[in-house]
């Protein structure tokens, strides 16, 4: 009988025989103590970033120091800081940042440079701050600043309105050339100061020695500006006779005397006969430099405001026959002459050559001369050519636009356009005043 043995499942096989060694690191890795499936890996560490260099210390453009002077009234205005407060830095500003870069680089600016950050300050604390930085560098010459950097930080101060700190540096100046006196002088004409204009004025009479170029033009057409607005005749023909005796009248000078005689108070008639002679010695000259429009302006404007439109319209005339170009401005002051005038007839024909004028310069659909237009076609109950002065105007007319339009077809018993026109004014946004109003029912049902 065969020999039968037991049979072996389909799937078992014999574990392996492991060596003493390996069995003993089996039972180590089974036990209890150290389990396989609680064992994590140590997480790797990413090493540790090294701390960024420190930044360097910002340099500070010296602030120059200033006084607060004060009056027994406003005693409790200035307060002092306590002394543990330090100022504050001046706010970051394109000068400012360009001059700390030099600095921190090493390179000294030169003078053009200083010239060109002075030209592009925007207020005046930044040019304070180049203002301090210059001062520093300069702090060892024994003259001060040079000239050309004391004029520009003068002008700079003047420009951005900071007129004290203009007249600091103007008296800190060694010496002064014609463009520091006109630069002074014209700061306190534009800020309104006008008798400090006229005193820095006769100080620079008495001081300067070279009274002649484009810095006393400058100056005098400053001063005359000053006059005008006080009422200072009696100076004003000082000035002129200064300009006389300097040389000829021409140019912005004379336009500016021409102002003054206009605008003075006093005889009428002899102020705007000194005018009209100031506007022919700048005739007698008009070859090297030519008259310019702002004196014709004026002196229209003047003989309109006083009733005398005879003598403007002559003035007109003058200014076209000594080729003068016309713009918006001479324009619209000679059309309301020509509205005024009882001489429609004549008046009328000199009207529309004006108009032809302002078709032939572009300047017909400019608002101020389009309204002149209406306000003269209206007056001569011409509501066709001033309905099309009306259309033409670019832009959006003004309220004295509409009314006279409204008026003239009020007054040429054109009810309808006159009611369409006060609407229409509405919708674009102005309402009609009252009398504007009553004016127009007035003349609709009166």
């Amino acid at each position: 009988m065969a020999r039968c043995s037991h049979a072996k499942p389909f799937c078992a096989t014999a574990p392996p025989r492991l060596s003493r060694h390996r069995r003993q690191l089996s039972a180590n890795a089974t036990s209890p103590a150290i389990s396989t499936s609680k064992a994590r890996l140590p997480a790797l560490n990413k090493p540790a970033k090294p701390p960024p260099p420190p930044l360097l210390t910002r340099p500070k453009l010296p602030v120059p120091t200033t006084t607060t002077h004060t009056t027994a009234g406003d005693k409790d205005c200035a307060k002092k800081p306590p002394p543990e407060a330090t100022p504050a830095p001046p706010p970051s500003s394109g000068a400012g940042d360009v001059l700390r870069l030099l600095d921190a680089l090493g390179l000294p600016p030169d003078e053009e440079v200083y010239i060109s950050l002075l030209r592009d300050c925007a207020d005046a604390t930044e040019v304070a701050a180049v203002h301090a930085h210059i001062a520093c560098r300069c702090a060892a010459a024994a003259g001060g600043l040079p000239l050309p950097l004391a004029n520009r930080v003068l002008l700079s101060y003047a420009a951005c309105g900071d007129i004290g700190a203009a007249r600091q540096v103007f008296d800190e100046m060694p010496w002064r050339n014609g463009m520091a006196w006109a630069t002074m002088v014209s700061a306190y004409s534009d800020g309104c100061f006008h008798h400090e204009a006229i005193h820095l004025f006769a100080l620079m009479c008495r001081e300067a020695r070279d009274l002649t170029g484009d810095g006393f033009a400058h100056t005098t057409v400053a001063v005359l500006r000053s006059c005008t607005r006080v009422s200072q005749l009696r100076l004003g023909e000082q000035v002129q006779a200064l300009v006389f005796k300097k040389g000829r009248v021409c140019g912005d000078i004379g336009s500016a005397l021409v102002q003054l005689y206009c605008e003075s108070g006093g005889g009428v008639l002899h102020n705007h006969k000194r005018a009209r002679q100031v506007l022919l010695m700048m005739m007698r000259h008009r070859c090297q430099e030519p008259v310019p429009e702002a004196a014709w302006t004026s002196l229209i404007t003047a003989c309109h405001r006083d009733g005398l439109l005879d003598e403007a319209i002559d003035v007109f005339r003058d200014m076209v026959s000594a080729g003068v170009p016309r713009s918006s401005f001479s324009l619209s002051s000679i059309l309301a002459v020509f509205a005024e005038s009882e001489d429609h007839q004549h008046q009328g024909c000199c009207g529309q050559q004006v108009h032809a004028d302002a078709i032939k310069r572009g300047v017909d659909t400019n608002q101020f001369v389009g309204s002149g237009l209406v306000h003269m076609y209206a007056k001569q109950g011409r509501l066709a050519d001033a309905t099309r002065a009306f259309e033409a105007i670019g832009g959006k007319p003004d309220t004295a636009c509409w009314s006279a339009m409204a008026m003239a077809y009020a007054r040429g018993g054109r009810h309808r356009e006159a009611a369409r026109v006060m609407y229409r004014m509405k919708a674009a946004g102005m309402n009609p005043s009252e009398e504007m109003t009553d004016a127009v029912r007035l003349a609709c049902f009166g």
